[in-house]
């Protein structure tokens, strides 16, 4: 039988595994599924449809499946909610909101680690093995690929993609596409590869030689985008990873965030300014490290 602290309420409606544990005031509310040796550590707050899979732990203060934060989206409307995968971990004051449509909701696959006071926003679909740092946020109908480290204080905007084994430094924020293997480095940039990452997923030698050529080519200075897609299909007949890469370019609706060797928007702005003879250093002043 499940373990229920009295203090607990737990509506008929959910189903829980026979080694369930939910400690002291956490609610859970509507069509609920707690899988195998799902723990509520205290405090948790879920409301169905959500799905929690085997082996997920959420700590004091998450809140799971809550309506959407999306104006368009009227209270109390069906929606198919949250489906969490297992073995996660859902630390304090995680929010995962529910999905806006009732047919696919908002997904977290397996072994996810969402640490203190991440969200993640409606209609998401984050892959496996990704990690969020304290404070990073997905907006709505964000995805994330597998094995993807998300840092600290990183947002992303509404609809954008982040590609497999990419890495996030934190405080950036993109609202443009992040490419599978790549790392951020700051606002809508791509600073390098994500090499320590490739090599702990035990990614050949020669793909990662691959991949960094392939960066230097089409992503460190500005190339159109169908140059980019040509570019690593070139060399995605020996290389899953350019095949990879490439497929994910050639889907992108966002746009490909550049890399270091674009100027900076602001930087560009002086320049025409200076033409003009009107820029001083005060106008590269406010907007360092945008893009």
């Amino acid at each position: 039988m499940p373990t229920i602290h009295p203090s607990a309420v737990v509506d008929p409606q959910a189903e829980l595994a026979g080694d369930v544990q939910i400690g002291p005031l956490c609610v859970v509310s509507g069509p609920v599924r707690l899988a195998a040796g799902v723990r509520l550590i205290a405090s948790v707050h879920i409301q169905g449809p959500a799905t929690i899979g085997a082996g997920t732990i959420l700590y004091p203060g998450a809140c799971i499946g809550f309506e959407p934060q999306d104006y368009k989206f009227t209270p109390g409307t069906p929606t198919a909610g949250v489906a969490i995968g297992e073995g996660c971990l859902v630390r304090e004051h995680v929010t995962v909101h529910a999905s806006t449509g009732t047919e696919t909701p908002t997904t977290v696959g397996d072994r996810c680690f969402l640490m203190a006071c991440t969200h993640v926003g409606h209609d998401c679909r984050v892959g496996n093995n990704v990690i969020m740092v304290n404070y990073a946020g997905l907006s709505g109908h964000c995805e994330v690929a597998d094995n993807v480290t998300i840092s600290g204080h990183v947002g992303v905007h509404q609809f954008v993609r982040i590609g497999r084994l990419a890495f996030m430094s934190g405080g950036a924020g993109v609202g443009m596409d992040v490419p599978p293997f790549c790392t951020v480095n700051e606002r809508n940039r791509l600073g390098g590869v994500n090499m320590v990452g490739m090599r702990r997923a035990g990614m050949d030698r020669g793909e990662i030689t691959a991949v960094r050529k392939a960066f230097r080519e089409c992503f460190r200075a500005p190339v159109p985008t169908g140059e980019m897609v040509e570019i690593l299909e070139a060399g995605a007949a020996s290389s899953p990873a350019l095949a990879e890469m490439a497929a994910f370019v050639r889907g992108t609706k966002r746009g490909i965030c550049p890399g270091m060797g674009k100027p900076p928007r602001v930087f560009a702005t002086f320049l025409q300014r200076q033409r003009r003879g009107v820029a001083s250093a005060a106008d590269l002043e406010p907007a360092r490290g945008d893009e």
